[in-house]
């Protein structure tokens, strides 16, 4: 199912059912309306959604650890531009210090199936800037400290 037609309007309007949108990502089946970045060592997917700017102005991502025919079993989005957790409904997990360290490896290695970034962090920022052209993130941006999410509660 693609996100936009689940919005069923054009990036100007904003009537559309937050709660229906965010229903969707937790469903147990593939998006078109997402940009995968990969998969860590672990098994959990990182993605951007298209047009997530329209639901908030926090650039994030997704982690999620999503198995064919089953629910997701874990399920949150972390903020871009600095250390912190991005919580919305279904998206409310917390990464404990294995979960951390995957991610962290994962975002500083190179992506599979691409030559042109160095990391999937690179990958990570581009996907980011050309699915929620409304928020641009610097392209150079370092990856924060994520070691501190294990911080938040």
């Amino acid at each position: 199912m693609k996100i936009s037609s689940i919005l069923g309007h054009s990036k100007k309007s904003t009537n559309f059912n937050y709660d229906l949108v965010l229903n969707e990502l937790n469903k147990d089946y593939n998006i078109n309306g997402i940009t995968r970045i990969g998969f860590t060592d672990k098994g959990y997917e990182v993605f951007i959604v298209t047009d997530d700017d329209l639901l908030s102005d926090v650039p994030h991502f997704h982690y999620r650890k999503k198995q064919k025919g089953k629910p997701n079993e874990f399920h949150t989005c972390i903020k871009i531009t600095d250390v912190g957790y991005y919580h919305h409904l279904g998206n409310e997990d917390r990464l404990n210090k294995n979960q951390i360290d995957d991610l962290i490896k994962f975002l500083n290695s190179k992506p599979l199936n691409t030559k042109h970034f160095k990391s999937n962090w690179e990958l990570l920022l581009f996907s980011w800037n050309t699915q929620n052209n409304n928020i641009i993130v610097n392209h150079n941006l370092e990856i924060p400290n994520y070691n501190k999410l294990i911080f938040f509660k």
